[in-house]
């Protein structure tokens, strides 16, 4: 893949990867404390930018465009893995959850070193959030990446 091609892959495959794990987020009977998108959303800004933003009434919209970002740079990280490296490319249906899991293990340690880290409600909860990551992110992201290397 040249430099063009994954950062193609990159974008496709994190707007694939973020929405599906926000449809995911938005429907999932396993989280206990469903607070909406749009919540998730100004989480997401709170933790960027600091408590400030909770009164900014912007902030759903805020955390959308930061969620938008760092799902095409975690689908920039692995498209480059995936170009670079055959058995990635090859075994994308293992390759693509098991990145899920990772991107959710660092963002939660990104969480913890900000401050913004909370423990799961529920262990559905937790389940919740690894399935996101792992077949609603991590899986969408490969696919997509697969898919554009194809051409």
């Amino acid at each position: 893949m040249s430099w063009r091609s994954i950062a193609l892959a990159a974008l496709a495959a994190g707007i694939a990867g973020g929405v599906a794990m926000d449809a995911y987020l938005w429907i999932s009977p396993l989280a206990s404390e469903h607070p909406g998108l749009p919540a998730i959303w100004s989480a997401i800004a709170v933790a960027a930018a600091g408590k400030t933003m909770r009164a900014n009434p912007n902030a759903p919209w805020i955390g959308l465009g930061i969620h938008a970002l760092i799902s095409i740079a975690w689908a920039g990280a692995y498209a480059y893995a995936a170009a670079s490296t055959a058995y990635i490319r090859r075994l994308w249906y293992v390759s693509g959850p098991v990145f899920g899991l990772i991107v959710y293990a660092l963002m939660q340690i990104l969480l913890l070193a900000s401050g913004g880290f909370e423990y799961p409600h529920s262990p559905n909860d937790f389940v919740s959030a690894l399935v996101a990551h792992a077949i609603f992110f991590g899986l969408p992201v490969a696919l997509v990446v697969d898919a554009v290397d194809r051409g």
